[in-house]
């Protein structure tokens, strides 16, 4: 069913013979695949000849991992949640290598979004007790995800959803910008004039990046996921990752017990694995923060 979303008229393509006609004269429907990076599955190209080649290996693994809601059984890049930061600077060769070790219980896969080479066919289901390799450049710099494409696409949102993502950062070939921050100042005549300050390129970097567990029995729940029931949500793999605790209660109040969050009994600090950290910045500072949002939620 397409919805028009000027007049927010229904209508049903497989009753309504006249249905993509009204479509089309709505605008029509297109996919577009931005040709953001340059494409290519083989890694001998010739292409990338005197290009930086990083090299960047994942291990597509099952894990049992605690939360909040108990242990469940994670599908994890390389035994974490999320996966490993890719780094790169724009131009350079990512060399991307999945290993699936032996006795793994499902194939796993690879999308990388900072590439444009397609998850399948060109990278494909990886098997239990193989490898799989392919290449790209890093053409323009961002922020950008990776993800498991489950097997050949198929239970994508299950392996996604159970931990198998992270973030790919390309950095501009020339560096980023330095920070201008405009206000204003009262002169010695007395008139209020711009006053701007340069800060430099140099910061002070956070990863913060988002998800939601679904969760049933410590195992993925796609009814859930459908019906957007979340069980937990997450930053940076950690359910409620923003959570201040008993520390935090400490600098803030001067007290262990006054709590400044309202969630009981989350934040003691017996829960190791629980303790968020706030984000400490001194004033003054330039700041870049990388965020991306992995899950199926704003």
């Amino acid at each position: 069913t397409f919805t028009a979303q000027l007049n927010a008229t229904a209508f049903d393509v497989k009753s309504d013979v006249n249905a993509l006609q009204k479509i089309q004269e709505m605008g029509g429907l297109e996919l577009v695949m931005p040709g953001a990076f340059a494409a290519s599955g083989d890694c001998d190209s010739a292409d990338f000849e005197g290009r930086t080649v990083v090299e960047f290996p994942l291990t597509g693994v099952s894990v049992t991992l605690p939360s909040l809601a108990g242990d469940f059984n994670a599908m994890t890049f390389s035994e974490q949640i999320p996966g490993p930061t890719l780094r790169v600077t724009q131009g350079d060769v990512v060399k991307m290598t999945l290993t699936v070790p032996e006795g793994e219980a499902t194939p796993h896969g690879n999308d990388m979004h900072a590439s444009q080479v397609t998850a399948v066919p060109t990278f494909g289901a990886v098997q239990p007790g193989t490898s799989k390799t392919y290449c790209y450049i890093a053409e323009v710099p961002g922020v950008y995800k990776y993800h498991c494409s489950g097997v050949n696409v198929a239970a994508m949102d299950q392996h996604v959803l159970q931990g198998m993502y992270g973030i790919a950062i390309v950095d501009p070939i020339d560096g980023y910008s330095k920070l201008m921050v405009e206000k204003t100042a009262v002169n010695e005549n007395g008139d209020v004039t711009r006053d701007r300050q340069f800060y430099s390129a140099d910061a002070i970097e956070w990863q913060l990046q988002y998800n939601q567990m679904y969760l049933t029995d410590g195992n993925y729940d796609q009814s859930k996921m459908f019906g957007h029931q979340h069980t937990l949500t997450t930053v940076n793999g950690q359910a409620l990752g923003y959570l201040p605790n008993e520390i935090h209660n400490l600098l803030n109040n001067g007290d262990l017990n006054k709590n400044i969050f309202f969630i009981q009994p989350y934040n003691s600090m017996d829960l190791h694995q629980q303790q968020s950290q706030l984000l400490f910045s001194p004033v003054g500072v330039h700041n870049r923060i990388f965020i991306e949002n992995h899950g199926n939620e704003p």
